[in-house]
């Protein structure tokens, strides 16, 4: 059962001081920004160094014309849309007007088609711009998850995250080219704590984590300072938490599963690259099979199904989500280690956690989570993290990196690794960007059938996969899935394989969901934001 108190949070404190530093003008901004239009993403975002270079041939695909009529129409094609074409396309059961599958390969009819459409190049929103961490988030939010939530859920959510990065380290390492691309890895997380009330909660999270999660019990080891000074050179103030995790590289995988489904499903899969969606209209009147029009500047498409897979941009097609589903800007580097740092990339990544600490003088928040891992062939290290003025955070414009959010930056690594750089030397950035996340009212992404209240449409063959809250990487790949196997029909499966019995309750886009006003209620995402978590 879900708790409506706004401050069950294993940092209540800390949300409550941030959040009353804040002038009340400035919280009713942020607010009113949670609910303005996102607009289309930007026609010229920063460049992400994950995306340089190109992908030769996919990066701007185009068809010769657009299709007419497609069974189902996919808007977004970063990791989430890739994950629900491929699902229906290599499912036997996705027959051209059949509406569901068994799965059996009984279904008669041609098989099925796809529309892929995407505002800007292939797979360049967040999934081309984001952290290349393949990370549980849960055991650190999992006292707040089972407080919301309850322990069976909070389990379900866990298990959920693990499944789903096993899926992304089994698809980055499924052929030599894949695994070449991806740098798919298997790594040692250190989180660093700066201060205690942070890393005495983090350490109550995990712990309960391993009592209800008891397949990754005994994976955790707590340090203290000194010991994660000496093992990993790092510096913790307040001690440490070593647990498994990954990273790999995001735009060069996707970027090839889509060439390569491009490739295979020639004829029913088309890919539509700067070719955004200016709106969505159900019209059966004049087609019953295709009843949903999506107007683009090239022309319109007609499908029998909608799936929504743009985050941080979704409440641009569907207003009456705003507030529930917003976008927030973060900021992301690549930056050259010297030779003195060494080359850990296939050992470990780091993050960097503390309470959070809001400037009420300059309105400036510095989030309290950094996270950073290293390209085991070049050296390089990727670096993330937010010191933002907070009116500048719940924005969708990738296209530019303000002050403070660069110098700070370029400023954290020697803050928190004992060699590297001598007193005093600032880190060479090689590109710094911004990118869209995709934030839900009460922290949690909206997967499934969307209801008319969502959509204002008649009609009920619209979905959506979005709002994965800066975790897209353990969310991702299996709300994909999930959407793909619940558009063809499939329900509770033996072994969670054959269904959705994988997807957490508490994910679907329900119509209970989005009118329950303490669940989405967005002055608690915002208190939750503003008290480190991120």
């Amino acid at each position: 059962m879900y708790s409506p108190s706004p401050n069950q949070c294993n940092q209540c404190h800390q949300c409550q001081s941030i959040t009353m530093a804040i002038s009340p003008s400035l919280v009713e901004e942020l607010l009113a920004q949670t609910r303005a239009d996102p607009e289309l993403p930007r026609a010229n975002p920063t460049t992400s160094f994950w995306q340089m270079p190109p992908h030769p041939s996919m990066s701007a695909v185009q068809s010769a014309e657009l299709p007419a009529a497609v069974d189902v129409a996919i808007i977004g094609s970063g990791v989430t849309g890739c994950s629900v074409a491929k699902h229906l396309l290599e499912h036997p059961g996705f027959r051209s007007g059949s509406g569901s599958g068994s799965g059996s390969g009984s279904s008669s009819g041609p098989a099925g088609t796809v529309a892929v459409l995407e505002a800007r190049n292939l797979t360049s929103g967040a999934t081309g711009r984001n952290g290349g961490l393949l990370t549980n988030h849960v055991p650190g939010d999992y006292r707040l998850l089972s407080d919301r939530f309850g322990h069976a859920e909070a389990t379900k959510i866990a298990r959920f995250a693990n499944r789903t990065l096993e899926k992304m380290h089994a698809l980055g390492n499924s052929s030599d080219e894949f695994r070449a691309a991806s740098v798919v890895r298997r790594l040692l997380d250190v989180i660093c704590f700066d201060d205690e009330p942070a890393f005495t909660a983090a350490k109550a999270s995990f712990e309960l984590y391993e009592q209800h999660v008891p397949e990754d019990r005994g994976k955790t080891k707590y340090l203290t300072a000194e010991e994660a000074a000496s093992t990993y050179q790092v510096v913790a103030k307040a001690g440490a938490i070593v647990f498994p995790n990954g990273a790999f590289w995001p735009y060069r995988l996707i970027t090839r599963v889509w060439a390569q489904l491009h490739e295979q499903h020639r004829g029913r899969l088309s890919i539509d690259t700067n070719t955004p969606v200016t709106a969505v209209t159900h019209d059966p009147a004049s087609s019953a099979t295709h009843p949903y029009v999506l107007a683009t500047p090239r022309g319109a498409v007609r499908a029998a199904k909608v799936v929504h897979a743009t985050n941080g941009y979704t409440g641009h097609l569907l207003p009456a989500l705003r507030g529930k589903i917003f976008p927030l800007r973060g900021t992301m580097s690549t930056q050259v280690a010297p030779a003195a740092f060494g080359r850990r990339g296939h050992e470990v990544s780091w993050s960097m956690v503390s309470s959070g600490v809001f400037d009420s003088a300059t309105d400036v928040l510095e989030v309290g989570l950094y996270y950073s891992n290293q390209n085991p062939d070049t050296g390089d290290i990727f670096i993330g993290g937010e010191k933002v003025k907070l009116d500048e955070l719940l924005v969708s414009d990738d296209t530019e990196v303000r002050a403070p959010c660069r110098d700070n930056i370029v400023s954290v690594l020697p803050r928190y690794h004992t060699r590297g750089w001598a007193d005093g030397q600032a880190p060479e950035a090689r590109k710094v960007w911004s990118g869209i996340m995709g934030f839900t009212a009460d922290r949690l992404p909206l997967v499934g059938r969307l209801p008319q209240g969502a959509t204002r449409r008649e009609g009920d063959e619209e979905w959506i996969a979005a709002g994965f809250n800066g975790f897209g990487m353990p969310l991702c790949w299996s709300s994909g899935e999930a959407v793909a196997r619940m558009m063809l029909g499939e329900g509770k499966g033996e072994d969670g394989e054959g269904g959705v019995d994988f997807l957490p309750e508490a994910f679907l886009a329900t119509k209970e969901r989005l009118d329950d006003e303490a669940r989405m209620a967005t002055r608690t995402a915002l208190e939750l934001l503003l008290s480190g978590h991120p």
